[in-house]
């Protein structure tokens, strides 16, 4: 199987979507977000997915409730069982896909997507209708890896040895995207680092909990069965080698790159 085109079916993922968020805290992503939205009152999440960030995003705000979009249906009806439960003002959620942008130009203040990137098809296309539907002074924020940096020392990559060239593959670097954004009309761009994940996780209780587990994260279910079990028994030969102490390293990145309309 080639790097290039692996996809992620979210609706086989859903479920089990947001025991990331258990795992790994994101402050610096949240932080990112909320400075990045300030008082905007018109906000869409482009891969709202299970609606985690769309909750992140209407903390504390008087502005109405983000609109969140996806392409999974699995996804969003997750999504909307947050909201029901969260508020009397459930998110509007609509299923779509990033590169046909179902709303008028001139819509949004802000647009955000956070680990969502990467799965879009066409960025090109993407950023064009970002641009399109934004407002004056509008700004798109994504939130993502960069592998190319080669500053990331993640389990996965570590025990399932595919994960790091697909992610190479589908990941581009922030310096790129900044060109993009350019490319797709927006005035100026920035980066800078949103957050610093350095978690431990004894290998048992990964094992034992199912975060080693396809549906855990995009990286593993993207993996045939074959290379799954491959690096699964590698995991759990080297915990044995380890008299069962084996400690599992997540200390990797993620980038902000933010485009900016003029006003």
């Amino acid at each position: 199987m080639s790097v290039t085109g692996r996809v992620t079916d979210y609706d086989r993922v859903a479920a089990r979507f947001d025991a990331r968020y258990a795992l790994y805290p994101y402050d610096g992503v949240r932080d990112t977000l909320q400075h990045f939205l300030g008082d905007a009152s018109s906000v869409l999440e482009v891969g709202c997915g299970t609606g985690h960030w769309l909750a992140v995003a209407h903390e504390g705000r008087r502005a109405p409730s983000p609109c969140g979009m996806d392409p999974s249906a699995a996804m969003l009806a997750q999504a909307a069982a947050r909201g029901a439960k969260a508020s009397a003002e459930r998110p509007h959620l609509v299923r779509a896909r990033a590169e046909d942008l179902p709303w008028r130009d001139a819509t949004f203040d802000r647009i955000f997507c956070v680990n969502a990137l990467h799965h879009f098809s066409d960025r090109a296309r993407f950023f064009a209708e970002a641009r399109r539907v934004l407002k004056p002074g509008g700004g798109l924020l994504t939130i993502g890896k960069d592998p190319h940096t080669e500053h990331d020392d993640w389990w996965v990559y570590r025990y399932f040895e595919e994960t790091r060239a697909i992610d190479c593959d589908r990941f581009a670097r922030v310096r790129t995207l900044r060109g993009e954004l350019a490319l797709a009309g927006f005035a100026w761009t920035e980066s800078l680092e949103a957050d610093h994940i350095e978690v431990v996780t004894p290998a048992s209780e990964a094992l034992a909990s199912g975060v080693v587990d396809p549906r855990f994260t995009s990286q593993l279910t993207v993996l045939s069965e074959e290379e799954f079990s491959r690096g699964a028994e590698r995991l759990r030969a080297a915990n044995e080698a380890a008299g069962g102490e084996l400690q599992l390293v997540a200390d990797f990145r993620l980038y902000a790159t933010i485009g900016w309309i003029g006003g």
